[in-house]
């Protein structure tokens, strides 16, 4: 029997209720709220829906039909993400809303940045915050069927510089570090390592007498051995803990996954690190991996293996530090490697 609308005494609202008998013989109850309190409308919508389920029935639901919160979920539950990847998932779903997959397109990523962002935020932030995850999210509902390939388009980010530091201005932000982030800060300086990277390493990733540590939770979803060097053995063998994370906070506890700017962690002793060492006040922890990685370059001259011990996706994303270092400091780069500055042993609080 057609579906039929009832406006309810208390609010005067319309729900349409009914039941719907579906090819297989089955019967479906339908009691739902009409999107408008004008009978005319709602009896349309009723006829629409009814069209709809029956349609669904026959042919099976069409692409699109499913939920961009349904798509969410499927893309967290599908592998595992860390804890920055779901918050930013989850203020994206708030910014686009649990609409269909099928009205999803590049004015949603116009009205996202609108929602969450500054009017200043760079392309970069657009392209961190909104568009890669939203892409993300959108082929992997491709793969299970649930609507076609996203196609957004990222914004031009022109080509800013790159920083990085020269040996000596290396040895200058180690010498005023504090005791609980100098092993951290020689870390980077020795494997590229990202902070998140850095952060996670625990000790049985970790072969100091084969000179060598695991990251695990890369950007590129890869393992990456990581080869340490005489300076980063020191600095790591210097720690008075050998269990569990090796980069651990002054009072002794593991860092904790968060999201924030300009330092990440150790944003405030980080700037105050800047402060003494008289280095830039722009520069930043992940600086250190290209100061990695330009120095790298600089003593191998070879893109390929730079790209695969640094964990990147393509040999283009390392062009750019082919020619960053100036000449004439290979000497200064082996010697820091392999001997580095003197690091005090670190206690960790109780560790």
């Amino acid at each position: 029997m057609p579906l039929k609308i009832v406006r309810r005494k208390d609010t005067g609202s319309l729900t349409i209720i009914g039941t719907i008998k579906l090819p297989d013989g089955s019967r479906q109850r339908i009691r739902a709220r009409a999107q408008s309190d004008e009978l005319t409308i709602a009896r349309e919508e009723a006829a629409a829906l009814e069209v709809k389920i029956l349609r669904d029935a026959w042919h099976g639901k069409r692409l699109g039909d499913r939920s961009f919160g349904q798509a969410v979920i499927a893309y967290i539950e599908s592998a595992e993400r860390s804890l920055s990847t779901k918050r930013r998932l989850n203020r994206l779903l708030r910014a686009v809303g649990d609409v269909p997959l099928s009205v999803i397109n590049q004015q949603t990523v116009i009205r996202a940045r609108q929602l969450t962002l500054s009017p200043t935020a760079s392309s970069a932030t657009v392209r961190r915050g909104i568009v890669t995850p939203l892409r993300a999210v959108m082929n992997h509902a491709h793969r299970l069927g649930w609507c076609g390939r996203a196609h957004f388009e990222t914004p031009r980010e022109p080509e800013g510089r790159t920083r990085y530091l020269l040996p000596d201005e290396a040895r200058r932000l180690l010498a005023a570090a504090s005791p609980h982030i100098r092993v951290l800060v020689m870390l980077l300086l020795c494997t590229g390592a990202r902070m998140s990277e850095a952060l996670e390493l625990r000790w049985r990733d970790v072969d100091l007498v084969g000179a060598r540590a695991i990251f695990w939770r890369t950007k590129t979803g890869k393992r990456r051995n990581a080869f340490l060097p005489p300076a980063a053995i020191a600095a790591l063998s210097s720690l008075l803990h050998r269990d569990g994370a090796v980069i651990r906070r002054g009072d002794g506890l593991p860092y904790v996954d968060r999201e924030r700017q300009g330092g990440g962690q150790i944003k405030t002793a980080w700037k105050a690190t800047l402060r003494r060492a008289g280095l830039d006040p722009e520069l930043t922890p992940h600086d250190l991996r290209h100061t990695w990685a330009s120095w790298h370059y600089a003593l191998h001259r070879d893109l390929l293996a730079l790209k695969i011990e640094g964990s990147w996706s393509s040999v283009a994303l390392v062009e750019r530090y082919a020619h960053l270092m100036p000449a004439g400091h290979d000497a200064e780069i082996k010697a820091f490697w392999h001997a580095g500055v003197t690091v005090v042993a670190v206690s960790n609080g109780t560790h």
